[in-house]
């Protein structure tokens, strides 16, 4: 395959927004059920978590169906072009539960009912487009370049969501005092994203139409069938590699889960700042990612993609956890004060360059193992093995989620409160029972990267030796 052009790394990138607005609804999500909505946390953690586990059940399924699909289209742009609507129209619906819902079981069930469907809808986009990071090349360096691309745009749109959320959406108004309890602004998000994700899709979509004669040429040798769903999803597993970058994802999605769910809680709460400050602070997690490409590609020399991914989650415990563990142990300024905003602003900013980091490495390193796979099963894996990782990550996603809910539901963090209102204690105790919970995931993720195996000399040889097969 030829050197990518510009159009297509972004198009490609394009994907990111798609993920990135998504994501973002995670970090409100929990928060606009429980505390403006009403919804016991416990349950809210319950009904996004059992979102995640159907998503997470269904991504091998649309991963084999997609990598077994026959149209003039190719595999992957008819599965695409369907996730539109279900994405879309849930991803709305999830903002503006209708007025007849009365009690909180109608409501839990709208909320199961919402994640499930816009989970489906993300997973009939996300898994081909993470399977065509390995089609399009087959390059160990171009495809870390490709995806940095796709995680730039990830996080501009999630944070630069957050800062949309804070500085105009989540405002206080003559009747509600406390803009996180602004319901009107959670909605008008909903609409934006609702927007943004229409328009990326068909951006994406369309931009690498151009790849479906080169998709076409990976024939589907069998027919698609339960036995051999069973059959490529076990190859999958058999792999050391695989199973090494599936526990990493697993490890670190955990956390991401219950930091995602619980952000608000921290920098609300735990660190006292209002809806401006939060508008502000979120301003340097969105701008630091535009430097992953030239961290990432300076890292890169000389250095393997499970060390590059290491170096980011330890940078990332040191950056977002650190704080909170100084600010336990006396050593951090005063909850509220300007010298704690600055602080954390500066935090921030180097907290996500490390983030974007390691899922760059990361999400590179999952593109690798196709090759490995096809040297040993003959067969051209892309959505089975992006889903198979996606799996175990999602899984752990809710495994976070639902930990968040209950992690405030034990310390009885009360419902219907603003800043002012929850009590010192509850906010200490938040911070006890979050930061060594986040450590124990990432720690472990960690010492999972040590032990990955395709480097960059492995993964020549492969491609010298499938060459050799053709």
């Amino acid at each position: 395959m030829s050197e990518l052009t510009k159009s297509s790394r972004a198009a490609f990138a394009s994907g990111g927004a798609v993920d990135g607005v998504f994501k973002n609804a995670h970090y409100f999500v929990l928060i606009y059920y429980s505390q403006v909505l009403g919804l016991d946390p416990g349950l809210t953690g319950f009904a996004v978590g059992l979102g995640l586990v159907f998503d997470a059940i269904s991504d091998p399924l649309v991963g084999y169906l997609s990598d077994n699909t026959r149209s003039r289209w190719g595999r992957r742009h008819p599965w695409l072009v369907g996730s539109i609507l279900p994405l879309s129209a849930s991803f709305y619906f999830l903002w503006f539960p209708p007025g007849f819902l009365k009690g909180e079981a109608e409501l839990f069930v709208w909320l199961v009912t919402c994640n499930v469907m816009m989970r489906l809808g993300v997973t009939m986009f996300m898994v081909p487009a993470y399977a065509m990071l390995a089609e399009i090349s087959p390059d160990y360096d171009e495809r870390s370049r490709l995806i940095s691309w796709f995680q730039v745009l990830q996080f501009l749109f999630m944070n630069g969501m957050s800062i949309f959320m804070y500085a105009f959406w989540l405002v206080p108004t003559d009747e509600i005092a406390d803009g996180i309890m602004n319901p009107k602004g959670y909605q008008d998000s909903g609409v934006v994203g609702t927007i943004v994700i229409v328009v990326a899709c068909l951006i994406f979509t369309a931009g690498l139409r151009k790849y479906i004669p080169k998709l076409r040429e990976y024939k589907v040798q069998t027919s698609p069938g339960i036995t051999q769903f069973y059959r490529q999803i076990l190859d999958v597993l058999k792999d050391r590699a695989a199973r090494i970058v599936f526990g990493t994802g697993a490890m670190y999605y955990a956390g991401v889960g219950t930091t995602g769910a619980l952000w608000t809680y921290i920098y609300s709460f735990f660190w006292g700042f209002n809806s401006q400050q939060l508008a502000i602070i979120v301003i340097p997690m969105t701008l630091s990612a535009l430097l992953l490409p030239p961290i990432l590609a300076r890292l890169m020399v000389g250095r393997e993609k499970n060390t590059v991914a290491a170096i980011g989650l330890i940078g990332a415990i040191l950056m977002h956890l650190g704080p909170i563990f100084l600010y336990m142990l006396g050593l951090f300024p005063e909850r509220g004060s300007i010298t704690l905003f600055w602080a954390m602003f500066a935090f921030a900013f180097v907290e996500t360059i490390f983030f974007v980091l390691f899922e760059a490495s990361w999400r590179s390193m999952i593109a690798d193992l196709t090759e490995q796979i096809e040297l040993k099963t003959g067969r051209r894996n892309e959505g089975v093995i992006a889903s198979s990782v996606t799996f175990a990550s999602k899984c752990a996603l809710a495994l976070g989620t639902l930990i968040a809910g209950t992690l405030l539901s034990m310390i009885m963090f009360p419902t219907e409160a603003s800043i002012s209102d929850v009590p010192m204690d509850k906010i200490i105790q938040l911070g006890l029972i979050y930061a060594p919970v986040m450590s124990a995931f990432w720690i472990g993720g960690i010492l999972l990267l040590r032990r990955h195996e395709i480097t960059r000399e492995r993964h020549k040889e492969t491609l010298k030796l499938l060459a050799e097969r053709k």
